[in-house]
């Protein structure tokens, strides 16, 4: 686990957990929260690194879903049964969770089933969550998946945006992503104020120049695709 600004750490991720894992967020406190959870190959490691912090599965009280794909969420079938966490996502990728569905969870990316898991409240855009001794905002930023988000608030003085898979995810048809809706949501980011981001995947560690980044990611949406994709899944010779 790495601790990237005070009570936020990132507890999970492909270096940390599982190589297939998304960066799970742990804010510290006397109501701790999980934002994303990483999945179910990397849970048993996600449990060590919350015991490193001093917590157990147990202690979680919350877990706020970036969006509804197996490599972000699907640990939490193992968590729900250490933990009464409630289970937050946003309403348009809710269904895809609770029915576990192969596609729109991205499970077929790994050749994994999806638990199905029930989720306790939904978000919706403009909402704003207390989360350890901080307040975010939650952004609807659908184009990854149709119930991305991104989280946005003031964190020890900086202006933080936790951006899941909106910024640099991947698209596909079968996950429903959108291009259109992708734009209009990266145009909404762009009109924010931040200073400092982190992203679904990659080193675990806070972005600086992130409004520049965030520019530049917008630049590159859907300029060309790559059908040569590599499953996670399958080991290629060539």
């Amino acid at each position: 686990m790495v601790r990237l600004i005070g009570d936020l750490h990132v507890v999970a991720g492909s270096s940390l957990t599982h190589p297939w894992d998304a960066s799970a967020y742990f804010i510290a406190g006397d109501e701790p929260v999980l934002i994303d959870c990483g999945s179910v190959r990397g849970y048993p490691k996600l449990k060590e690194n919350l015991r490193q912090l001093g917590y157990e599965p147990k202690d979680i009280r919350k877990v706020i879903a970036t969006h509804g794909h197996w490599d972000h969420v699907s640990g939490l079938a193992e968590l729900r049964k250490e933990s009464d966490a409630q289970f937050y996502i946003h309403a348009d990728d809710k269904q895809a969770v609770e029915t576990g569905d192969f596609d729109l969870t991205a499970a077929f990316l790994y050749n994994e089933s999806f638990p199905p898991i029930k989720f306790d409240q939904t978000l919706a855009d403009g909402d704003t969550l207390k989360l350890g001794r901080y307040e975010f905002q939650v952004m609807h930023t659908p184009g990854h998946s149709p119930g991305s988000i991104c989280l946005y608030g003031l964190v020890e003085g900086m202006r933080l945006l936790i951006a899941g898979d909106t910024l640099w995810g991947g698209f596909h048809p079968r996950v429903h992503s959108s291009l259109e809706a992708w734009a209009v949501s990266l145009d909404r980011l762009l009109e924010l104020d931040f200073e400092v981001t982190t992203w679904g995947h990659g080193a675990p560690s806070l972005i600086y120049e992130a409004k520049e980044k965030a520019f530049e990611a917008r630049q590159q949406l859907g300029v060309y695709f790559n059908p040569w994709f590599k499953p996670f899944h399958t080991q290629f010779k060539y």
